[in-house]
């Protein structure tokens, strides 16, 4: 049965309420005037009524993890998203309603596979993607043979959006932050050689561990070893003894916050020098509180945090807090800002027709957002900002926000 991890039931789908306006001619006249007002939306208190809409009920349905090991992130994913559509709601009351129901993935590909089904089957017009990249793809690819479009909120993995048409993403992928975090790490740390952890049951892992070495290697770096784990193995002496011996400059980790609490402690009981870098899987409220003090000196990359100083970053997060009684993590933000993007697509084209809706989305261009300006591009990947992070005694800041450079990767076929 699905479930709300605040502990409330999921809103359900029910009738539309007044007639849905459909769009003429052009598809998008709307555009800059719907635009404007989600920028305003994004930036003021929201409890405002919407002139001249048509009413419009959008049916989202999000496919995630409310039970198994990433409930808590995910819990903090959906408050993200819940907290949209209750500021849209409140803010439109005579035009867009969004109805938002929630499908459990239960942390496994085959039940992400299942949930989708199930939201079609519920009347989703729209659907946000589970937070794994293993799951993702899974429910990209039913997204897609049922023509509906899907949006990932925070998995990374570059094949979710080469599914298709109607598979779009609003969170950088997978070979921009292991470029950026390679990168870094030759040309900031002068760091000649490195170690990569990869846990092999991990899609995301995987497609990291494949950027990182492709792209270390390029700028004239040497990868002293390769060294694979398993997922929540919790026993990781050998591991941490082979990336000891050998005597690497940084040590690559693209794996997720729990594995890595246990490993950088052992690590730090084994004296290993080696600077550790991650991806946005240490993007966790959680993994500070397991790391505590550790690491002495990290960095990894993420979408947005809790501690960013921008006015709408301020804002949202001040909202979240005052609606939930805790900080927002990244994904949260990025559920934000998934909502307002299905929501503005909505009202560009006028209805909930989910083959309109796909179109209008790959057709956004400049939205501002929470976690940045948010533009499509070509197999519904999203030009973005990466934020490299860094970690000073176990507390992270913002270090730099970096512009990708234009990489030649091919998309990872799908695994």
């Amino acid at each position: 049965m699905d479930a709300s991890p605040t502990g409330l039931p999921p809103p359900r789908i029910g009738p539309r309420h007044g007639a849905l306006r459909r769009a003429s001619g052009a598809i998008f006249p709307l555009w800059r005037h719907v635009a404007a007002f989600f920028l305003l939306l994004w930036a003021t208190p929201l409890a405002f009524p919407v002139p001249g809409l048509a009413d419009i009920t959008l049916p989202i349905g999000f496919v995630i993890g409310l039970t198994g090991p990433g409930a808590p992130d995910d819990s903090d994913i959906w408050d993200g998203a819940l907290l949209a559509v209750e500021e849209i709601n409140a803010a439109a009351p005579g035009g867009l309603h969004i109805v938002m129901t929630a499908h459990d993935t239960r942390g496994t590909p085959i039940m992400a596979k299942s949930a989708t089904k199930q939201a079609i089957a519920a009347g989703a017009a729209i659907l946000l993607a589970p937070s794994y990249s293993s799951q993702a793809l899974e429910a990209a690819k039913v997204a897609q043979g049922a023509g509906i479009p899907i949006i990932s909120v925070i998995a990374t993995h570059p094949g979710i959006t080469a599914v298709g048409d109607k598979v779009f993403r609003i969170c950088f992928d997978d070979n921009d932050q292991a470029d950026v975090m390679a990168t870094f790490a030759r040309r900031d740390l002068a760091a000649a050689t490195a170690v990569i952890l990869t846990d092999v049951t991990s899609a995301y892992a995987l497609a990291m561990a494949d950027a990182f070495r492709k792209r270390f290697l390029d700028l004239g770096g040497r990868v002293m070893a390769e060294i694979e784990y398993k997922m929540q193995q919790r026993h990781f002496d050998e591991v941490v003894k082979q990336a000891a011996r050998a005597k690497a400059d940084v040590l690559f980790m693209p794996g997720y916050w729990l594995d890595a609490s246990i490993m950088i402690k052992q690590m730090h009981g084994e004296g290993l020098g080696a600077i550790p870098l991650a991806g946005d899987g240490w993007g966790s409220s959680q993994f500070e509180n397991l790391r505590g003090e550790l690491p002495r000196r990290g960095y990894y990359t993420d979408h947005w945090a809790a501690f960013m100083t921008d006015e709408i970053s301020r804002r949202f997060s001040t909202a979240y807090a005052a609606r939930f009684g805790r900080q927002p993590v990244a994904g949260s933000a990025l559920a934000y800002d998934a909502v307002h993007m299905a929501a503005l697509a909505a009202m560009t084209v006028g209805h909930a027709q989910p083959q309109a809706l796909a179109l209008a989305l790959a057709n956004m261009r400049d939205v501002q957002g929470v976690t940045g300006v948010l533009t499509f591009v070509p197999e519904g990947t999203i030009k973005k900002s990466v934020h490299i992070m860094k970690i000073q005694n176990g507390k992270a800041s913002l270090l730099r926000t970096v512009i990708p450079e234009a990489s030649p990767h091919v998309p990872h076929a799908q695994e």
